[in-house]
């Protein structure tokens, strides 16, 4: 199975990278509609610096160096509440937890 995002353009799908597929190769489609991307703010120049130390980093040192000088995020971001939205999103649900030794399911 290749999963591939793709342009829904004229009465044709387009995806959005090459696939190895010979010509008139016949395939499967399920369709999952994508709510457009909110484009991100533009990156500071301390951010900017930061990615490009980052990517000039050639062992782990040097990462974890470039990491300990990261700028701070002015931004008060909660993780769990992005990955909950996320899941919210996408329809994930979490498993039922197992029950305790002796007790039963509901």
């Amino acid at each position: 199975m290749i999963r591939v995002m793709a342009v829904y353009e004229n009465g044709v799908f387009k995806p959005r990278e090459p696939l190895k597929l010979p010509e008139g190769q016949l395939v499967q489609l399920a369709v999952y509609p994508q709510k457009p991307l909110v484009p991100l703010r533009p990156r500071t120049p301390e951010e900017e610096d930061f990615e490009r130390r980052i990517k000039a980093a050639k062992t782990w040192e040097e990462i974890f160096a470039v990491i300990d000088t990261a700028p701070q995020s002015t931004e008060d971001f909660d993780v769990v509440k992005a990955m909950n939205e996320t899941r919210r999103l996408t329809g994930f649900r979490m498993p039922d937890p197992e029950p305790e030794a002796g007790g039963c399911r509901e």
